[in-house]
């Protein structure tokens, strides 16, 4: 009886943790009115709170990151203490803040009903590129739940799924990360470097991901896979909703909301658009049980991302205090940030990635030692979403290889392994692409 009692006592917390992410969020989103800038810091408490309550269900793989960042981070805010800089404790706790916000949001978007209906599969080059087409289109605005949706399909309709066809799945979802809105690459790279401009990230992004996918297509016609290759037929009618969304975001954006951060209009508009759209398929009361659903399952499983995110943000302030403490108000580890430092700081995240790191470390250490001031933003920018892109997709350790992992039972570092050419050639197209983003910005 006290075991059974005990059993419901923990479930509960657990289902609170789900509702701690949704009014952390809504805090943060009423953050956005006039006059209600306070609420920030009661939201940051909430999301630390719900991660803490869930430490003991946290995988041992982000408890060791968690820990690391969190030590690192009291040493270098015990060396800030030591100098005569201005420690605002209460704003220790905000550091990436809006990216956790985006992420609760963006869960939303994983109830959006499947509209994908079985079909004959497309085989070869066709089924190379059209089951790289629906993953990143797909997983631009609902992320992971693209990989399985697609998976799942290629699963059946393969006897069993090859090397080619893993690589294709995670290649396609990381390189979305290039140029997607809706994707947590993008609101760590516009929280480091909040001047950046969107839309000449996406003007570049957009043809390195395309990039990516003809240079998979080269890999597999070169080492014979594309032959027996079985692809996931491209669903247009799937493809409305995302396209619509990424549109609605980019004119909140640039015509209706152009003082407001993106990455607060992608928080906004994701949960608003899956419920209005869940409304009018569904009705109110199928919508209701949808969401407490997700609440209950979803957001309560989503500390591990969540803790890892604001156990960086905590690194990142507390390191640039101590730096500032230490080296005065505006140092930079670099005294200029060209084409060479830009390339530099992108090898070493990946670097990191390779050692087993979330590439969130190495770009919280990288905006720690480059602030966003004094350099040229877009780039700054720029280099947080190539190491994001290419550092996930050759890390064995990376949410994306260790999902597909566990879902598909395919070893995590022969995923690995087999994106390492990869992204040798993508680093090699990442060099060209920042030197002549570089070039046009001093221009």
């Amino acid at each position: 009886m006290r075991f059974g009692k005990l059993a419901k006592d923990q479930l509960n917390i657990k289902g609170l943790s789900g509702y701690g992410v949704v009014i952390g969020c809504t805090l943060f989103l009423l953050t956005l009115i006039p006059g209600l800038s306070g609420l920030s810091m009661l939201s940051a408490l909430i999301y630390w709170i719900v991660c803490i309550s869930a430490w003991p269900r946290i995988n041992g793989r982000n408890k060791r990151q968690i820990g690391l960042l969190i030590c690192v981070g009291l040493v270098a805010l015990v060396m800030a203490l030591s100098t005569d800089v201005s420690i605002p404790f209460w704003h220790l706790l905000e550091g990436n803040l809006g990216i956790v916000a985006m992420l609760s949001a963006v869960s939303f978007l994983g109830l959006l009903p499947d509209t994908v209906k079985q079909s004959k599969p497309v085989v070869g080059s066709k089924g190379v590129v059209s089951t790289w087409a629906s993953v990143q289109l797909l997983g631009a605005v609902i992320n992971m739940s693209a990989v399985f949706v697609v998976g799942d399909k290629l699963q059946r309709l393969s006897k069993e799924m090859s090397t080619a066809q893993f690589s294709v799945i995670v290649r396609a979802l990381t390189s979305a990360g290039w140029w997607s809105p809706f994707f947590a690459s993008v609101a760590v790279a516009l929280s480091i470097a909040p001047k950046a401009e969107f839309h000449h990230l996406a003007m570049i992004g957009v043809p390195i991901a395309v990039i990516a996918c003809a240079m998979s297509l080269w890999e597999f016609k070169r080492n014979g896979s594309i032959a027996d290759f079985v692809g996931f037929p491209l669903a247009l009618s799937s493809l409305l909703f995302p396209v619509t969304l990424a549109a609605l975001v980019l004119v909140f954006h640039y015509f209706i909301l152009p003082d407001v951060a993106i990455l607060s209009i992608v928080t906004l508009l994701s949960p608003l658009s899956v419920i209005v759209l869940l409304l009018l398929r569904n009705g109110p009361r199928h919508t209701q049980q949808r969401l407490t659903d997700h609440a209950n399952i979803r957001l309560t499983g989503m500390a591990n991302e969540l803790s890892l995110f604001l156990a960086a943000g905590f690194l990142t302030t507390t390191v640039s205090l101590a730096l500032k403490g230490a080296l005065g108000e505006g140092w930079s580890l670099f005294e200029q940030f060209g084409f060479i430092e830009a390339y530099s700081c992108f090898l070493a995240i990946c670097g990191i990635a390779l050692l087993g790191l979330h590439p969130i470390v190495g770009i919280s250490l990288m905006s720690s030692v480059v602030p966003f001031n004094e350099v040229n933003n877009t780039l700054l920018a720029f280099v947080s979403l190539c190491a994001w892109a290419v550092g996930t997709s050759v890390s064995p350790l990376s949410g994306i290889n260790l999902s597909v992992s566990g879902k598909y039972g395919v070893d995590n570092f022969k995923l690995a392994r087999a994106n390492f050419q990869y992204g040798a050639i993508m680093s090699l197209w990442v060099a060209l692409a920042m030197f002549i983003l570089s070039w046009r910005l001093q221009a």
